[in-house]
């Protein structure tokens, strides 16, 4: 069958519902496809939130009268949403069943549909609208039109339903686990039950009932601090079991559920008025399952992010994608902050990682009138301009280079044909961008406020910049990249050998400076360097993002941790006062916070010194002999590679101390010469 036959052209206001004729889970799917022809005008409706996947079902459905072949997450979610014939034969659970909602603590937000069909959610009795039928995926202005409106189509539908796939509630009769339990004294459901044996999922919702309750318990101080170091005590008071209770891991393999990681289901659950999950008979609230997610990730459950973590698994958790979504409100934010959050999140295609931000950022709230460049697009001739005409609409738009900070810094295939200055959206950035999502209150100041100005070059590729180079800011060495885990109360070897390597090549930039510098930076003096050290590896500021010369506190918590792990080989006299003092005095620094500043800052970085014995740390791409940049409208300075014929290969954002607060402009000023513009390619 061609999409001809099935599908029949419509306006740009127009939208498809289809229909579920009720069934058996034995029988074939039965649908119909209906044109509204005014979106403004739809019937209620419900939205479906789901992972496409890509195996093709063996079992067509009938839409239309038609056969079409769709994937078999769809097909599977089809029929768990169908409605089940109203007859006497349909078998619903008593009252008085083990499992049932009124007798369990998740009650208040989950449900399975075999307790009352009529009362269901996941019972479909509503037209819905998905998107794998109802747009016509062949048509590539259609796709064009629906991908502007998507926001509109979800924040109007009734309810948005999120398949999450089907479960195994095989009952089991295996009560080895119930008697552990009972010889520990831990309560079960009943003398003769344990959740476990009905699947997973009931263990799944009693975590996340416990965690709603901690929510709404609360807690104070002095036991949030202990909790955050005593993982024994924090599992104790909130209810939970043991870190190797192997309930965990149900609870870990529901979050691992790849419709977490996808990119288009962050602004259909956010603009959603309400959102269920189903997940095979279960349905669950989605403001339960954001909720507890949120909860444990701000109580030291969550899973490290870096790929490399091999520690012991225990009861750490994926949730951080999860809480992510869960604290994304239906409020419009910047584009590029949008850009940032959702870009570790997976998308078919690539033009996707930035198409699925328009819905939830400021500058695109007007669908109707997207400015040209970027204006969706499916042609696929045109999908090497997207990248780059976005970070041309973010800096003539806003008037800075803030979209630079998001590009290069990271080892690995670039998107084809992307030129080194757009960020490759495809792709994590692995190190955290120097400045804030706020532009306005960014904590630096490199380009001393200077204008950004665009030279005029035709070359598509090619954007052309006007800066200044660092007065001997060759790159001359540098150590190799950080690789941490960024567990705050642990500190890895990896951290260790970072500082260890750094200030070796501090060491001999301090034999360098014996005497007074003609640029003025006294930071960079023998007295001084500890200071500036700390500074550096920070990147100024602390754990939360604020200025450490406004802690006061903050050089004490880093001279301390500095102090116990490298035993005096790193000097901290001329940092804290408190370093000829006894350690019970010490002990009330957190030095914790500085390893925070420290991991967040280097991570995947650089730590490097320049031909003018400047100090900072830059993208783990930088090779010797790239120069740093200052370049108007940047708030930081830039590490490029010159290539010949007034051409430059953009690196990546670097902190320099002597360089952030515009030192390198005023002394630009007072020598009269000329700016050059950069080419960036």
């Amino acid at each position: 069958m061609s999409d001809q036959q099935l599908y029949i052209p419509m306006g740009p206001k127009s939208i498809r519902l289809l229909s579920i004729t009720p069934g058996f889970p034995s029988e074939k799917i039965n649908c119909s496809l209906i044109i509204i022809d005014d979106r403004d005008y739809a019937p209620e409706y419900d939205a479906i939130s789901y992972v496409w996947g890509t195996e093709l079902s063996h079992e067509p459905i009938i839409c239309n009268g038609h056969r079409v072949t769709v994937t078999e997450n769809l097909i599977n979610a089809l029929r768990y949403l169908r409605p089940l014939p109203d007859w006497d034969s349909v078998i619903t659970w008593p009252k008085n069943h083990v499992l049932h909602s009124s007798k369990n603590v998740w009650g208040a937000f989950a449900t399975n549909r075999q307790e009352h069909r009529e009362h269901s959610a996941s019972l479909q009795q509503r037209p819905i609208w998905i998107d794998a039928l109802c747009i016509n995926q062949k048509d590539t202005t259609e796709k064009e039109d629906q991908v502007k409106l998507m926001h509109e189509i979800f924040a109007n539908a009734v309810t948005v339903k999120i398949w999450l796939g089907e479960t195994d509630d095989t009952v089991s009769t295996d009560s080895s686990r119930l008697k552990s339990l009972q010889a520990k004294g831990i309560p079960t459901i009943s003398p003769q039950v344990y959740l476990g044996q009905y699947g997973d999922m009931p263990i799944v919702l009693a975590f996340i009932a416990q965690a709603l309750r901690s929510v709404r318990a609360g807690s104070d101080y002095p036991m949030a601090s202990r909790a955050a170091t005593d993982i024994v005590f924090r599992n104790r008071v909130h209810g939970f079991p043991d870190a190797s209770a192997q309930e965990w891991k149900a609870l870990r393999e529901f979050f691992y559920n790849p419709w977490f990681e996808r990119i288009w289901i962050v602004q259909e659950v956010v603009h959603a008025r309400r959102a269920i999950a189903i997940l095979g008979n279960w349905q669950v609230e989605w403001r339960a399952i954001g909720e507890a997610a949120a909860f444990f990730l701000s109580h030291g459950f969550a899973l490290p992010h870096d790929i490399r973590y091999r520690g012991d698994i225990k009861d750490f958790l994926p949730v951080a994608n999860v809480a992510a979504i869960w604290r994304i409100t239906g409020e419009r934010r910047p584009l590029l902050r949008m850009l940032r959050e959702l870009r570790g999140r997976k998308a078919t295609l690539k033009v996707d990682k930035v198409y699925a931000a328009y819905s939830l950022a400021e500058e695109t709230a007007n669908s109707d009138r997207l400015d040209p460049l970027i204006m969706p697009t499916y042609d696929e001739k045109l999908f090497h301009d997207v990248y780059p005409n976005l970070v041309r609409f973010l800096v003539i738009n806003h008037g800075n280079l803030a979209a630079l900070s998001h590009a290069g810094g990271y080892q690995g295939m670039r998107a084809s044909g992307c030129p080194s200055w757009a960020p490759d959206w495809s792709q994590p950035k692995p190190s955290v961008e120097l400045i804030s999502n706020d532009w306005d209150e960014s904590p630096y100041n490199a380009d001393g406020t200077e204008y950004l100005t665009i030279g005029d070059s035709t070359d598509p590729k090619c954007l052309s910049v006007q800066g200044i180079r660092v007065p001997a800011g060759v790159i001359k060495a540098y150590g190799d990249k950080l690789i941490s885990y960024k567990f705050r109360h642990t500190a890895y070897k990896e951290e260790h050998d970072f500082i260890e390597s750094a200030w070796n090549l501090i060491a001999y930039l301090a034999s360098k400076n014996n005497g007074p510098r003609e640029d003025g930076l006294e930071i960079y003096h023998p007295e001084k360097i500890s200071h500036t050290f700390i500074t550096t590896l920070s990147a100024g500021l602390s754990e939360t993002g604020q200025p450490i010369d406004e802690d006061s506190s903050f050089f004490d918590d880093a001279a301390r941790w500095l102090q116990r792990q490298f035993r005096g080989q790193i000097p901290v006299s001329g940092v804290s006062k408190k370093w000829r003092l006894p350690s019970a005095i010490w002990n009330s620094s957190s030095s914790g916070r500085f390893q925070g500043a420290f991991t967040r800052a280097c991570s995947h970085r650089r730590f490097f010194i320049t031909t003018g014995n400047l100090m900072g740390i830059g993208p783990e791409t930088m090779e010797q002999n790239d120069i740093i940049v200052i370049l108007f409208g940047g708030k930081v300075p830039y590490v490029v590679r010159e290539l010949g014929e007034a051409k430059y290969s953009f690196i990546g954002e670097c902190y320099v101390p002597g360089l952030m607060a515009g030192e390198a402009v005023e002394q630009w000023k007072k020598s009269k010469h000329k700016a050059e513009l950069f080419n960036l390619v």
